[in-house]
């Protein structure tokens, strides 16, 4: 019996896995080929951004220096904070003289007088115990109305802390006949001393007089940069210098005002 079959019959499903077969290494070169491409392209793109990358890298350091530099540092070091040695004048800083008050040196502070006598003047003053306020008079005047006025030596002193003023000190009065004191002895004495030394002085009620302290220990003042006659000026002023006898002043003591 004859059969139309051909000999050794392929089965359909063989050629199918053929087909598969090439399909798939065609998919893998072609992934290959992307895989290659790409990794020539980082390559190139890695390249080209090196010197941004070292830039980077180096401010980085620089930063992490920085850091380090000051997590170092001692934060309370005193040449960082003290500014001990800095003056007004390193500073550019300057504060002006406005006015000068007229009194004695005060009894808590220490002192000192001007030790040049051409920083000196005697002369005569007329002062208001009421008002606390003492003024200057011209020699035209004072001889006109004597009894009213008291003859004293202006002084200028500083203190300790740099306050300028000018000490009205007592002198003795032959011309009106009034006698020398005790207060007036020893405020002159310590005038002498306050010319070389820092001097408290402080009134001692029980014996009539002022008691006197002095120390060696403290550094020499630094008088400012002005004249005698600029110290008169801002002490009395316009207002406090009687150059007539129609001044307020003595209006008043006459009754007038």
């Amino acid at each position: 019996m004859t059969s139309n079959s051909s000999p050794n019959p392929q089965p359909k499903h063989r050629d199918v896995a053929v087909e598969q077969l090439q399909e798939s290494a065609t998919y893998q070169q072609e992934d290959q080929n992307v895989s290659q491409q790409s990794k020539t392209h980082s390559v190139s793109d890695h390249e080209t951004n090196m010197p941004e990358a070292h830039e980077a890298g180096s401010a980085g350091d620089v930063i992490v220096s920085a850091l380090a530099q000051n997590e170092a540092m001692d934060p309370f070091d005193l040449s960082r904070i003290a500014v001990s040695s800095v003056t007004s004048e390193d500073l550019g800083v300057e504060k002006p003289i406005l006015v000068i008050p007229v009194e004695k040196p005060n009894r808590q502070s220490f002192f000192r007088v001007h030790p040049s006598p051409d920083f000196r003047a005697d002369v005569r003053v007329i002062k208001l115990e009421a008002e606390r306020e003492t003024y200057l008079l011209t020699n035209d005047i004072w001889r006109l109305i004597p009894g009213e006025t008291k003859y004293v030596r202006l002084i200028p002193y500083i203190t300790r802390e740099g306050g300028i003023g000018l000490w009205p000190l007592s002198m003795p009065d032959d011309l009106l006949g009034k006698k020398d004191t005790n207060w007036g002895v020893t405020s002159r004495k310590a005038a002498e001393f306050a010319e070389h030394k820092w001097v408290r002085m402080q009134a001692n009620m029980q014996l009539g007089r002022y008691d006197v302290v002095t120390s060696d220990k403290i550094l020499d003042p630094v008088w400012p940069k002005i004249t005698f006659r600029e110290i008169l000026e801002k002490a009395f002023g316009k207002d406090h210098l009687i150059d007539s006898l129609d001044h307020p002043v003595i209006r008043q003591l006459q009754g007038d005002a």
